[in-house]
């Protein structure tokens, strides 16, 4: 034998190797296996015991409910994002609906594009995550996230968008938990009102509202995909700014509709083709705090819905909280149509940004301010002009409008509004002004003579009610307009019988208001009832001591005043606010023209027009000597306002009479003193032309004098 041979026959067999080898994988192969078995084992029990461990959290995130704000004609109940005038927000515009106040089709794009097996899998899909990551690969057109539906909505509940592996098996375990909790109606019902879809709206209710001016219960197929395609980074889908990503969007989720049979493709195809333009809202500002509706704002609406605020935030069971967070439904006493009214008649007298300013207030017979312009424009100037200081404003002095307060005052102790009474153009009361001689005159000093307290007051003569405010003393003044209303004090001055005090529109309208309910003052309100987001009520002003009615003078007092103040427009300086029916009214002009009044009622409806310039801090206030070429006095401009807005405010109302009543059963002696002067002409036997003479006589005609009389100082202008 060679040496090679013995060589070749030294090495192994081939094929004894190889068997060892195939041995060997399999051994390893076996250990691998039951290897892989035992940690598979391991794994499930540790997925179980972690699973059986997390517990659902007992505290989610709180979901902040926008609250809304509507007017006077809306029904009992309904008040929502449909037809309210404002919204209070705290970021979160979001409005709880049930599942079948959901459009089926927005059902379906969500399903379709978010978790199409959600019927079907128990909260975790691992193979929709499976399947994603395959979509994804391939580039897919209907792509769909790892996430399900159920552990989307314990993402934005309960945990955070932190993306570590711990925090994705807390979601998972979470989520198999309330899936085992809850029904897939309920918790699809809880996601549809948690996720956000962009605009700073926050759940299906309020996307419909943002992108489509509609309730998701009416959305169609177009509309439906688009709104299913923003929930995965809405801002960068937003048809406004991103028309092609929202039309990729809304493509990628109806062909997700089409595969999982929602929709048919003639129907996908024709949803597709729906324009953005005309169809889409234009992104709206950020919602963070308060929104009135454009058409409510143009009316003034911004003063109402912020003093609305203010008196929420004060009350004891509603609060700041509460406002931006709980979704109240809050019923005002404002009448839209009468709102509209108001700021048109005041818009289209004071057109030039010049003009002064105007505020309105107005009341119906049952104490609800049915209409309130505070301004004109409150993105300037959000001082309420109709609230006086409560406005955050010094209120503005009333002019002769306080007269039917003394009136009232006048008439209670007594005295006949047929008294006759001297009114001469000027009078002085000797130290009558804080010691000082008080020097009363008349608008224009016109010489009114001798006339009946009736007259003075439809004349609106101040040296008439000079002596009036002298005989009821200035504190039964003062008094009587705490009691008809007036809130801010009176002061207990002779001159305050002419306006001088400060006061407010509402609080003129509070009084005029009390005589025109015949004595009953019943306080303006215009919050008229508060619920919460669940329809109960936590607020009702006809329960709330603070309005309760009440006889603040007697019935025949009120209609004295009232049967006096119809000749203030029949035959006074109030004849501009003459309307269909009976009115009675009071003009007013301060000193200086730089406030006026119009303040007038019917038996159903009292509205107070004031005008004026409101100033600058630290500079005298503009006066009205020259308003479109007017000096503007209470029966002017104001009158005209007045009777534009009342004649909207009556149209289709029954009117009523104001009966002729004198309560008073005595007559005031006048004082003699501002009598017209008298003269006496004496018979004579003689024929001299000019005079008569009388045995005894003397021969010169005799004259009583007025007092010394001077230049109004103190005293405003007549109305």
């Amino acid at each position: 034998m060679t040496e090679e041979s013995k060589q070749r026959a030294a090495r192994p067999a081939p094929k004894k190797r190889k068997a060892r080898s195939v041995a060997s994988w399999r051994a390893w192969s076996r250990r691998l296996t039951f290897g892989a078995i035992l940690l598979g084992i391991a794994a499930v029990g540790t997925g179980f015991a972690v699973l059986n461990s997390v517990k659902i959290p007992t505290s989610p995130r709180e979901q902040k409910l926008t609250s809304f704000v509507c007017a006077s004609n809306v029904s009992d109940g309904t008040c929502g994002p449909s037809n309210n005038v404002a919204q209070f927000a705290s970021g979160e515009n979001r409005v709880l609906v049930s599942l079948d106040e959901v459009s089926p089709h927005l059902i379906d794009a969500i399903i379709a594009g978010e978790d199409r097996d959600y019927y079907t899998h128990s909260g975790v899909d691992p193979w929709g995550i499976a399947r994603a990551l395959y979509r994804d690969v391939r580039g897919s057109a209907s792509r769909q996230g790892g996430s399900t539906i159920t552990q989307q909505y314990v993402k934005n509940v309960y945990l955070t968008n932190e993306g570590t592996l711990q925090r994705k098996l807390h979601e998972a375990a979470i989520a198999i938990q309330l899936d085992r909790k809850y029904s897939k109606d309920e918790i699809l019902e809880k996601y549809l009102n948690e996720i956000y879809f962009g605009r700073g709206a926050n759940g299906v209710e309020a996307a419909a509202r943002a992108y489509f001016d509609k309730d998701a219960g009416d959305l169609d197929i177009a509309e439906s995909a688009y709104l299913a395609g923003l929930v995965r980074a809405p801002s960068f889908a937003d048809a406004s700014t991103n028309p092609d990503e929202a039309t990729r969007r809304r493509r990628t989720v109806l062909d997700a509709m089409v595969e999982v049979g929602s929709i048919s493709q003639a129907q996908a195809d024709k949803a597709d083709r729906t324009p953005w333009k005309g169809h889409v809202l234009a992104a709206p500002p950020p919602n963070n705090g308060t929104a009135v509706r454009a058409a409510f704002a143009e009316a003034d609406g911004k003063y109402i819905v912020e003093w609305a605020r203010k008196q929420l935030a004060a009350m004891p069971n509603v609060g700041d909280a509460a406002i931006y967070g709980k979704g109240l439904r809050i019923y005002l006493t404002v009448n839209q149509e009468l709102q509209q009214a108001a700021h048109a008649s005041i818009a289209a007298t004071l057109t030039s940004p010049k003009d002064p300013s105007s505020a309105l207030v107005s009341v119906d017979d049952g104490g609800r301010i049915v209409a309130l312009v505070g301004g004109q424009d409150f993105e300037r100037s959000e001082v309420n002009l109709a609230l006086g200081k409560a406005g955050g404003g010094s209120g503005r002095a009333p002019g002769s409008t306080v007269k039917p307060i003394a009136l009232a005052a006048f008439v209670e102790q007594g005295n006949s509004v047929k008294s006759k009474i001297g009114a001469p153009a000027k009078a002085v009361f000797p130290r009558a002004n804080n010691g000082e001689d008080w020097i009363v005159s008349n608008y224009e000093d016109e010489d009114l003579k001798e006339i009946t307290v009736e007259e003075a007051t439809w004349k609106s003569s101040n040296t008439a009610y000079a002596q009036i405010v002298q005989k009821i003393t200035p504190k039964a003044l003062s008094e009587m307009a705490a009691r008809l209303g007036v809130s801010a004090p009176v002061n207990p001055v002779p001159s305050a019988v002419l306006g001088t005090s400060d006061t407010s529109v509402l609080d003129m309208t509070t009084a005029y208001s009390t005589l025109a309910n015949h004595g009953q003052l019943r306080p303006p309100y215009l919050i008229r009832r508060v619920e919460d987001n669940a329809g109960k009520v936590i607020y009702d002003a006809t329960k709330d001591p603070k309005f309760a009615s009440r006889e603040v003078i007697k019935p025949e007092v009120a209609d004295t005043v009232s049967s006096v103040l119809t000749g203030v427009v029949t035959s006074g300086t109030g004849q501009g606010g003459r309307l269909n029916q009976k009115v009675a009214a009071k003009t007013g002009t301060t000193q200086e023209y730089k406030d006026a009044w119009f303040i007038g009622y019917t038996c159903r409806i009292t509205t107070s027009v004031w005008m004026g310039f409101v100033g600058e801090p630290g500079k005298p206030v503009p006066v009205m000597d020259n308003v479109k070429g007017r000096k503007v006095t209470g029966g002017s401009f104001p009158a005209d306002m007045w009777r534009s807005y009342m004649t909207a405010a009556t149209n289709g109302t029954r009117g009523c009479s104001f009966k002729a009543v004198d309560f008073g059963s005595k007559l005031a002696e006048p004082d003699p003193a501002f009598l017209p002067t008298t003269t006496t002409t004496t018979t004579t036997t003689t024929t001299t032309p000019g005079t008569t003479t009388v045995p005894g006589a003397p021969t010169k005609p005799t004259t009583t004098k007025p007092p010394v009389v001077a230049a109004t100082t103190t005293a405003p202008a007549a109305g």
